[in-house]
């Protein structure tokens, strides 16, 4: 396995561009044995150049052509088909594959999973894929309860617009979750009384919207900082370490690990399936496997990816899964590179550029100086927005503190907005890059010219002994070890 270590960093961009095509909904996909007999064609041209690593390079891209396959249902499963033509159907019926979420308008937006249509005269027919519809409701819907909505389609056909929404049912699982975030809600609303700072909190917690979460949205959008208000990794490894801090003091390092994967567990479990929180929790789970660091965090993140799209396969086409793992992905291409106060938080904003350009044409590299106090403001809201959560108003009063600090920083990084287009995102990168690679290479030659100026070579050498037991007469077991240091230079 040892020997895959630095192959599997070579699959990196490769997995990276799939993620991408699949968001694209790419129509490589609807070829996959055309592409299997070209990836196998690569790999027969390329095995007689490495004979050592053959093996490893056949492992590996059957797991890159199995990932491909994976990808590719999650493609055709989203692509929406109807069994009539889709200007004809005004009634849709199908699951909720996330939580709604609130949009600007009011309504509440829907990843609608198909299982069946209706046309304007009445006729029912099959339909499969996955479409947004907006509803003019103000209640939050949970996950994998089964809808019945109605209304028009806008001009491009790709959103309904619904005029009225019926729920046919909702599993006892999506209830509860439902009931326990309605708790926390009504928490958060007793112990909170600032409208925005109660929207802050639930933002962070619960991951839902309300009207006044977009006053701190926009500008968070605006100054490129958006990524840090969305339920993400950074917020479950906030709960990761907190859980682990007290696992460890109560059943030590070994089981205190464990111990803190239960927390994370059951908040996930009470949020929903969001994609970076689930990217997050199945890397930690993975990095709890015996002698499973020795192969750093890509073979948690490859065996978490190919986890989740085949567990979660309609979530590839979502971006929340292309920013998780495009970000992630980038921290990894900058393992090995000089250690720099917060580098992980600049890769990962670096790594969401093109997929923020995709979405919206631009880029907003400002973030890259925002981010880093506004990671530490939004850990400070966590961390106070949890204890108001528990014990109460007491704490709601420095959240708010740390409510305006954010609000300062935001409204600052408002007012000067940078947005760079593809050409410049790919030189400042590359600037970026090969500026960091000079240090770290820099810095590796620097501790290799001191390694050898104080370096001292040891020698071992065993003698020729007698090896009678030494219970017996005579000489037992005699060895002599001589040292053999380098001349070294004497000063006066």
């Amino acid at each position: 396995m040892e020997d895959l270590l630095h192959p599997l960093k070579l699959l990196l961009p490769l997995f990276t561009l799939a993620i991408y095509l699949a968001s694209c909904g790419s129509c490589l996909f609807s070829y996959p044995l055309q592409v299997g007999l070209v990836l196998g064609s690569m790999v027969l041209i390329a095995a007689p150049f490495f004979p050592t690593r053959t093996k490893s390079l056949i492992v590996l891209s059957c797991f890159l052509y199995c990932f491909f396959l994976l990808l590719a249902r999650g493609v055709t499963n989203s692509a929406m088909v109807f069994a009539f033509p889709q200007n004809r159907i005004v009634m849709l019926e199908g699951k909720l594959q996330e939580d709604s979420s609130l949009s600007r308008s009011g309504d509440q937006l829907l990843r609608l999973s198909l299982t069946g249509c209706t046309t304007k005269r009445g006729y029912q027919g099959s339909a499969s894929g996955v479409v947004p519809v907006l509803v003019p409701v103000e209640a939050v819907l949970v996950a994998s309860s089964e809808v019945h909505v109605w209304g028009q389609w806008d001009d491009t056909e790709t959103i309904l617009y619904a005029e009225g929404i019926q729920v046919l049912g909702i599993p006892p699982i999506a209830l509860a979750r439902r009931t326990l975030l309605e708790a926390l809600q009504r928490r958060l609303e007793v112990s909170i009384e600032d409208a925005q700072v109660r929207s802050l909190a639930s933002m962070l917690l619960l991951g839902q919207l309300s009207g006044e979460s977009f006053l701190l949205k926009d500008k968070a959008i605006r100054c490129g900082c958006a990524h840090i208000l969305a339920l993400s990794g950074m917020h479950l490894h906030f709960f990761i370490l907190l859980a682990g801090f007290f696992g460890k003091r109560l059943f030590g390092p070994f089981w205190g690990k464990r111990f803190a994967c239960i927390f994370p567990c059951f908040y996930v479990l009470a949020v929903g399936p969001k994609p970076s929180l689930l990217r997050a929790l199945g890397m930690y789970m993975f990095q709890l496997v015996p002698r499973s660091k020795q192969f750093s965090l890509l073979v948690p993140f490859y065996l978490t990816g190919f986890l989740q799209i085949w567990l979660f396969p309609f979530s590839v086409t979502s971006f929340a899964f292309l920013y998780s793992y495009g970000a992630f992905a980038m921290i990894l291409f900058g393992r090995g590179l000089p250690p720099i106060p917060l580098l992980n938080t600049a890769l990962a904003i670096i790594g969401t550029g093109p997929a923020s350009m995709m979405l919206t044409g631009t880029w907003n590299p400002a973030g890259l100086l925002y981010s880093i106090p506004a990671t530490l403001l939004i850990n400070l809201a966590m961390v106070f927005s949890l204890l108001t959560l528990v014990f109460g108003s007491w704490f709601s009063f420095p959240l708010g503190m740390v409510y305006q600090g954010m609000n300062a920083l935001f409204t600052l990084g408002a007012e000067k907005i940078w947005m760079l287009s593809w050409n410049t995102y790919v030189l400042f990168t590359l600037l970026l890059l090969t500026t960091l690679v000079a240090f770290g290479y820099a810095k590796r030659v620097l501790q290799t010219k001191r390694r050898r100026e104080y370096a001292l070579e040891l020698c071992l050498r065993f003698a020729t002994c007698d090896q009678r037991a030494a219970a017996e007469r005579g000489v037992g077991d005699d060895q002599e070890i001589w040292t053999e240091l380098p001349a070294l230079e004497t000063g006066s």
